[in-house]
């Protein structure tokens, strides 16, 4: 099935049939399924359910609302007042395996609307920050900003047009692009090419991909293979081939993630605390898995439709 409709006509279907109350009962909805979220015993309970809190909280957050912002709206799509400072406990009290597990459901909800996906793109971007703290750099003590990394593995569907999040992983600066990728193709059941760039061309991650029948597509290094006999130098063999003409065409799609976070905020975090910041990272992942998952959801409805009206006039 591939779509003649646009981006932009798909985005704008998906505007007419989704608003933020029906997009916050479907997060509501995979909490729930999800079984992730645990209620706290101690304090007096909340008098609306705890999924439907954090569903509106993490859709909130996807449209970088500010808990300020969140209490104005919370009248509306709650049905109560709620203070500014109580979604900020449930936003730090909220297990980053939560969001870890929205992100799964989803990317499994779009594989059941496309076809088999052969394209797997790794990737990784540091958050941007404003907040400093005291640290010791060679005996002298100076204010730096905190970092957060974001590792990524994407699948591309040309025909659908469609970027969906298959691993998402947050870490510090001391975690490099290739063992990121590893954590993330572990346990994975992917077919087809795997792309990255310089960073990614690492021995180990070379082999992992190889066991995982994947055909690993990235970018050589300047400094020669040590190992002559390894699967690394076989590679570089035939890199100025196929191999170099598949990375220049579908390399760059791996940046869609990334200038999408940028253009609507989440790219930046205020946040001080470490698991805060890791959460504002893997946001990013789950922001592309829910609305891709949405342009498709309501483009199959669309050619479901023009299909049974076809077939009754005929």
């Amino acid at each position: 099935m591939k779509p003649t409709t646009t981006y932009r006509q798909r985005r704008d279907l998906m505007l007419k049939k989704f608003s933020t109350k029906t997009i916050s009962s479907i997060l509501e909805e995979e909490i729930l399924r999800s079984g992730l979220l645990i209620a706290f015993k101690k304090g007096r309970p909340c008098e609306i359910k705890k999924e439907k809190i954090v569903g509106f909280l993490l859709f909130s957050k996807l449209m970088t609302d500010v808990y300020e912002q969140m209490e104005l709206n919370s009248e509306l799509y709650l049905g109560r007042h709620y203070d500014h400072g109580s979604f900020a406990y449930h936003y730090s009290a909220l297990p980053c395996i939560v969001i870890y597990n929205l992100t799964s459901i989803l990317e499994v909800k779009i594989k059941s609307l496309t076809d088999e996906i052969l394209l797997h793109i790794a990737d990784s971007s540091a958050l941007s920050t404003s907040v400093r703290v005291e640290r010791i750099r060679q005996g002298t003590r100076n204010k730096v900003k905190l970092t957060t990394k974001f590792h990524t593995l994407l699948g591309y569907d040309p025909p659908n047009q469609t970027i969906v999040v298959e691993g998402i992983l947050a870490s510090g600066n001391r975690l490099s692009d290739s063992k990121g990728a590893q954590i993330m193709l572990a346990g994975k059941d992917l077919k087809g090419y795997s792309f990255g760039d310089s960073a990614f061309e690492t021995y180990d991650l070379i082999n992992l991909t190889l066991e995982q029948e994947l055909i690993p597509i990235y970018k050589p290094t300047k400094k020669n293979v040590r190992k002559k006999l390894s699967a690394k130098a076989r590679l570089r063999k035939c890199w100025n081939g196929n191999h170099s003409r598949l990375y220049k065409d579908i390399r760059g799609t791996g940046e869609v993630l990334y200038g999408a976070a940028t253009r609507c905020g989440l790219i930046h975090t205020n946040s001080i605390r470490e698991d805060n910041r890791q959460k504002d990272a893997l946001l990013i992942g789950l922001r592309q898995n829910l609305f891709a998952y949405l342009r498709l959801k309501v483009l199959c409805e669309l050619l479901e439709k023009l299909d049974k009206l076809a077939a009754l006039k005929s």
